[in-house]
């Protein structure tokens, strides 16, 4: 959120939920938030696409995200999961993120061994620290459409 805000972007954030990288709770969650919001929620970020795949699923239960682009709310998730990226082609979905978790395995590595030899965990990498965690550089491509 504080990258879309620090471009320029002026969000409200109307909800924030665990769930718990469950498509089965994405699902259960979005419902009640569709209830409770009624026509406000705009956009829907998801850590994985699990979840953003719930979240399409629900939206849908309540006639969003089908032919009639006047009920859309843009869901973007992470993973590009084949069941997310056919949602995307049909225009269900907005986006998701390709990520190669070979950069992240290293990152950890790395991390890792520097904290095992008592040495700063970012010691020799490209790494910072930002609030209190450690950010890895990972490589990543966006599917947006096919």
């Amino acid at each position: 959120m504080s990258t879309i805000n620090d471009s320029g972007i002026k969000t409200e954030q109307l909800a924030m939920v665990n769930a718990n990288w469950s498509k089965e709770f994405a699902e259960n969650s979005i419902e009640s938030l569709i209830l409770t919001y009624n026509g406000r929620i705009e956009a829907i970020i998801s850590n994985n696409d699990a979840m953003a795949i719930g979240a399409v699923e629900a939206l849908q239960k309540y006639g969003y995200n089908k032919e009639d682009k006047s009920k859309y709310v843009s869901v973007f998730g992470i993973d590009a999961l084949l069941e997310a990226k056919d949602l995307i082609d049909n225009g269900y979905m907005m986006g998701t993120i390709c990520h190669y978790p070979r950069s992240f395995a290293e990152g950890v590595y790395i991390i890792g061994m520097n904290l095992i030899n008592n040495e700063n965990p970012i010691e020799n990498a490209n790494y910072k620290i930002q609030n209190g965690s450690i950010v890895i550089p990972i490589s990543y491509q966006e599917y947006i459409e096919k």
